[in-house]
């Protein structure tokens, strides 16, 4: 009889593990917004995943201190767990730090009179991210963070 319950139980694990990947494989591409589904004059942190196994991710832009401004790489998604593999990132060298005439998460602060440059990486650099479905179809957890559909 123990047999059977593991036995079964198993089975619904992997059932909800094959039907969980199918679902979201099928939804993750298109750019998903932390926090919130609206979109203002500026994206807070949000992913885009393309067909083509490309990610980028550009961090809040309403924080003026920011040097780093997208991290670009491959995806891959394994069940519950998406792997990044980071290849770039784009970020500002020099400039210095000002207040701003516009309000950012950094009490006005930002980086002014900087160089964007691009940095590519020798090795892929692998992060893994816990990713599940949230109970609204147009969002996802990504490690336990949601994230909206903003654009497919």
């Amino acid at each position: 009889m123990k047999t059977n319950r593991y036995t079964l139980l198993i089975l619904i694990l992997l059932f909800r593990n094959f039907i969980f990947g199918q679902v979201l494989e099928k939804n993750i591409e298109g750019i998903w917004q932390a926090d919130s589904s609206e979109v203002t004059s500026m994206y807070h942190d949000t992913y885009q995943f393309y067909k083509n196994g490309n990610f980028e991710f550009k961090p809040d832009g309403y924080n003026g201190l920011n040097r780093v401004l997208s991290i670009n790489g491959r995806y891959e998604l394994k069940k519950d767990t998406v792997l990044l593999y980071i290849k770039s990132t784009k970020e500002i060298v020099g400039g210095y730090p000002n207040r701003s005439e516009i309000t950012t998460l950094s009490d006005t602060w930002e980086i002014i009179n900087g160089k964007i440059k691009s940095f590519t990486y020798k090795k892929n650099i692998l992060q893994k991210v816990k990713i599940n479905k949230c109970s609204d179809e147009k969002c996802i957890l990504i490690d336990d963070r949601k994230f909206y559909l903003i654009e497919e």
